[in-house]
């Protein structure tokens, strides 16, 4: 069985969405872990994790949008979270991550796994908004614009759509895309903490 063959048998008999799940579990675990204890009520606790989610989403975002359309989902541009997660930074009294100074179009392959974790960091910040908007600091429920784009538009659902779409030889690029992707973020978080 040749590798595309081995890809695509992988890709129906799990789906993109399990076999990306699969290879990218103990990546999530520890970027999940890493936030564990973060009191994300606490002003300072908050800017930290916005401003490292920033250093990685960003420059993700920015490769992104650099890359060709059809590789991307049709309503791409209403999930990008740069603008929001700027405003955040900016009314917490915090510098904004600049935009890159080169941006470089992602191989097709992999923008289903780097949306993958954007997408799914989504869905992990609807459990942070909760926190956050439960502060005593004013400043930190006011500014949630980043953990709340996106809101009732039921991103999640039409990006497992999509993400279905995605022909089977996309396979071992998706998983590459996500696993640079959790990388940035879990790095990002690092030098955070």
């Amino acid at each position: 069985m040749g590798r595309e063959d081995a890809a695509r048998a992988r890709v129906v008999d799990q789906g993109l969405r399990g076999l990306l799940r699969r290879a990218t579990s103990d990546a999530h675990h520890r970027l999940d872990s890493g936030w564990a204890g973060h009191d994300l009520q606490e002003r300072g606790a908050y800017v930290g994790f916005l401003a490292a989610m920033a250093a990685a989403l960003v420059p993700l975002e920015a490769d992104l949008a650099a890359s060709p359309p059809e590789a991307l989902p049709p309503d791409w541009p209403a999930r990008r979270r740069t603008d929001a997660i700027r405003a955040d930074l900016a009314a917490l009294g915090h510098p904004a991550p600049p935009a890159p100074a080169m941006s470089r179009a992602q191989p097709p392959a992999e923008v289903a796994g780097l949306l993958y974790v954007l997408e799914g960091s989504r869905l992990g910040g609807q459990m942070l908004l909760r926190q956050a908007l439960a502060s005593p600091d004013a400043t930190v429920r006011d500014n949630t614009r980043f953990l709340r784009q996106g809101e009732g538009q039921r991103l999640w659902p039409s990006f497992a759509a999509w993400l279905e779409t995605r022909p089977a030889s996309d396979a071992d690029g998706a998983v590459a895309g996500a696993l640079r992707a959790f990388s940035l973020f879990e790095n990002a978080q690092s030098a955070r903490a």
